[in-house]
């Protein structure tokens, strides 16, 4: 049963990630990088991350000759979602980049395992970790750029900034779930990280992620270290 409900998982996530690739192409968002952020969201977010792109991002998103007519939407406006949406909108960014980390990571570990102190899971956490450190720093620092005009230093800073407790609260969520996969639900077998099981328990983990990372990006939005979405 686990076996058929992973598949469908997965599958859905992938089917669903390829529906909104297509469907930035003919409505991309006024936000670049938020054309990434919802494939990757769509990825673990499988029917829930189409419906939040059909009440938050599709809604929003403009044809490209409404752009034309409108230069001065190139931007996208701070004031544009409500409260609520612009902390998911925030959050989802994060994950996206902690989603693309976890795949690169994952698949990399899979062929060429990294053991710290002698473990190979913490090895395995942590080169995670770093790498959404560095692709979410990226996504924050592209973001910022877009929306203001400042320094590439000042930009830098700034998405370090917003960033890292955005990610911090994500990979606590995600590593809960994963250490209960570990160490309670599989310690007896362990999954290996190419079956479908494995990607399906990382798709709840991503959702665990963002259940963790929404009050913090409220806070950090509330006490302006990052900007609305």
């Amino acid at each position: 049963m686990l076996h058929l409900i992973s598949i469908i998982g997965v599958c859905s996530g992938i089917g669903i990630a390829i529906y909104i690739f297509f469907d930035l192409k003919r409505r991309p968002q006024s936000m670049k990088i938020m054309n990434v952020v919802w494939v990757l969201t769509a990825l673990w977010g499988s029917f829930l991350a189409l419906w939040a792109y059909s009440k938050i991002g599709r809604r929003t998103s403009m044809k490209n000759n409404e752009k034309m007519n409108m230069p001065d939407m190139d931007m996208p406006m701070e004031n544009e979602h409500p409260h609520w949406q612009s902390v998911c909108l925030s959050a989802l960014h994060c994950g996206a980049g902690c989603t693309l980390a976890d795949i690169i990571g994952e698949v990399f570990t899979k062929y060429v395992p990294v053991s710290i102190a002698g473990s190979w899971l913490a090895g395995n956490w942590i080169l995670d970790f770093v790498l959404a450190l560095i692709i979410g720093v990226y996504f924050q620092f592209y973001a910022i750029r877009e929306m203001q005009k400042i320094s590439i230093a000042n930009a830098f800073i700034r998405a370090l900034k917003a960033d890292f407790f955005s990610l911090l609260s994500w990979q606590i969520g995600m590593y809960g779930w994963m250490a209960m996969v570990c160490f309670v639900l599989f310690h007896t077998a362990p999954l290996p990280k190419d079956t479908w099981a494995f990607w399906f328990m990382m798709q709840i983990a991503m959702l665990f992620g963002f259940l963790c990372a929404y009050p913090m990006n409220a806070l950090l939005i509330k006490l302006g270290v990052k900007k609305r979405m």
